[in-house]
């Protein structure tokens, strides 16, 4: 369960950061979601409600070489039910091209998410289209 919360977690992610690609971009291989990322909003049917307990809690790193890691963010406020939670180094993300991005496991289908940015924040379209979460760089 906590393996597909993160898988989840690191899609959504990945939508958030590749959707507002520019044309000055076009002379890069620097993709908007390569970073590390944190959730601080989710909406359904942009209506806000509260994000799961353990996502504020974690970050989503996606790297150039297409893979995804994460990891806890440790504060004061940690909870203990969320010292549980895996990260799976087998998650890979590929740019589909208008903000689509394709996220799961190397031996899966995956989902495709629509991820653009924001500002500074990246905002993830579940596949659902109902769906937001918004990540802040981390």
């Amino acid at each position: 369960m906590k393996k597909h919360n993160f898988i989840y977690v690191v899609s959504l992610a990945t939508l958030l950061l590749v959707a507002c690609s520019s044309s000055d971009d076009a002379g890069t291989s620097e993709d908007i979601i390569i970073g590390k990322w944190r959730a601080i909003e989710k909406y359904e049917s942009n209506q806000a409600v509260d994000l799961p307990l353990c996502l504020p809690h974690i970050f989503v790193d996606y790297k150039p070489d297409n893979t995804v890691d994460g990891g806890k963010i440790l504060s004061d406020s940690f909870p203990e039910s969320c010292n549980q939670t895996l990260f799976d180094s087998g998650i890979i993300w590929e740019n589909l091209g208008n903000g689509n991005y394709h996220i799961g496991t190397v031996n899966e289908t995956g989902r495709i998410y629509n991820i653009f940015k924001e500002g500074v924040n990246l905002v993830e379209i579940n596949p659902d289209g109902i769906t937001k979460i918004i990540y802040e760089p981390y």
